[in-house]
């Protein structure tokens, strides 16, 4: 092998010395480097994995978050509903209160114009039977004392009721 210009015992010399640096890179520098690319590849995998199921529970807030205003939005909506229609139960019963209150004071107006009315009436009628017994009076040229008096008088307002 001398002819190649290879020297044997140096070659073994340098595969042993190969050899034990290959081994010894192996043992100490190969395998801790993979371990622990193995273990960050673990650990960024474990990563994403968590982020994704972070990623559905904030899906999951998300579409809960969005029922829950959904279902305020409707009961908000029903509230005002049944406020409204509160109102509009309130707003009739104060109409029908004031009406009921509009038709007593007509009624009770009316009852007093009536009253004042046969009042009038009542004195216009004394009035008026005076006037006409003193009228009959000098007509008669006397004047009526008495029994006589009262006679006319309730004539007088008897024949006035029947007008």
């Amino acid at each position: 092998m001398d002819k190649l210009g290879i020297n044997l015992p140096l070659l073994v010399a340098q595969l042993v010395n190969f050899g034990l640096i290959a081994y010894l890179l192996s043992r100490f520098l190969y395998r801790p480097v993979l371990n622990a690319l193995s273990n960050r590849t673990a650990r960024i995998q474990e990563s994403m994995e968590n982020a994704e199921q972070v990623k559905q529970q904030l899906a999951r807030a998300q579409q809960d978050y969005e029922a829950q205003l959904t279902k305020a939005r409707q009961e908000a909506a029903q509230i005002v509903a049944q406020a409204n229609d509160r109102a509009k139960a309130q707003a009739e019963d104060v109409l029908t209160q004031a009406r009921a209150e509009a038709e007593r004071i007509q009624v009770e107006g009316r009852q007093q114009i009536a009253q004042e009315r046969d009042q009038l009436l009542r004195g216009l009628q004394g009035q008026l039977a005076t006037l006409v017994t003193q009228t009959a009076s000098t007509v008669i040229g006397q004047e009526l004392h008495g029994p006589e008096h009262q006679r006319l008088i309730q004539q007088s307002i008897s024949s006035l009721g029947r007008l």
